[in-house]
């Protein structure tokens, strides 16, 4: 079987806005379970990695293996190369933010009282990963990087570099939440950075613990970035709400379930 994409231009708008909107972030295959590799997205609007959806479509019985929408070759759509690398320029002429500048000067005042203290910078989104990368540099930060776009070999040179001890090794590392939350060990750090909560603070707990774990030879800091007045206060009460309800949620019946549940909509609302 032959494999043909169509020209970006003549997808869908919408699919390829919805495409890069997904891969913009941490996004696993449905199929092989790990971040797309050359990503695609059907006419369902279902993404893939780009072998994993060719390998199913090879197959007697051709439709998505999420929806069972049926597809062929031409139904299946790529992002144009051109939109990402023009975000990528634009991102170095973004000015920075509050909570940028104060993530910035929270690691110089580190570096003052230790250059050899690293720290490990968390965020859920992609986007604010790579705001901060230019600042780093411009304030002469050595940093890696890992998020859900990366292969399992760039993940692993990256925390492999931050372990190092050598002089010149990173001091920073940047992780989104879901990269991080299983699987590495980040004991060779001892400054957490939070730059956005999540709603459900399990999620930011094992973020943190990558940091805070057997092997931890130094006391661990946890710094939160919080805007004031903003929605990332109510979802620090909703953590501690749902932190709460987890410890008499299976007493509760279903019923009570649900207006638990939507009581936590009221509190980000504030309705």
């Amino acid at each position: 079987m032959s494999w043909h994409y169509l020209r970006p231009s003549l997808a869908s708008p919408e699919l390829l806005q919805k495409l890069l909107a997904q891969t913009g972030e941490d996004f696993d295959c449905p199929i092989c379970l790990s971040p797309p590799n050359s990503a695609v997205i059907t006419r369902c609007a279902h993404v893939f990695c780009q072998r994993c959806i060719q390998k199913t479509l090879m197959c007697d019985k051709k439709s998505c293996p999420l929806c069972r929408f049926a597809l062929t070759e031409s139904d299946v759509f790529s992002a144009p190369l051109d939109e990402a690398e023009n975000e990528s320029d634009t991102d170095s002429n973004v000015k920075s933010s509050a909570k940028i500048d104060a993530l910035i000067s929270l690691l110089e005042e580190t570096r003052e009282r230790d250059p050899l203290i690293k720290s490990v910078v968390f965020s859920q989104f992609t986007k604010m990963l790579t705001l901060v990368q230019q600042p780093l540099k411009d304030a002469g930060f050595k940093y890696v990087r890992i998020d859900g776009s990366m292969s399992a070999t760039k993940r692993e040179e990256a925390l492999q570099a931050f372990k190092s001890t050598k002089s010149k090794s990173p001091t920073v590392f940047l992780l989104t939440l879901k990269a991080a939350g299983t699987g590495l060990n980040l004991t060779s750090a001892s400054n957490v950075y939070m730059l956005d909560p999540w709603w459900n603070a399990a999620v930011d707990d094992q973020a943190m613990d990558r940091v805070h774990r057997l092997g931890q030879t130094r006391k661990v800091h946890i710094f939160r970035l919080i805007v004031a007045d903003s929605i990332e206060e109510r979802i620090l009460d909703l953590q501690e709400r749902k932190r709460q309800f987890a410890q008499v949620a299976f007493g509760k019946s279903q019923e009570q379930q649900r207006l638990m549940r939507v009581e936590e909509v009221r509190l980000l609302m504030r309705l």
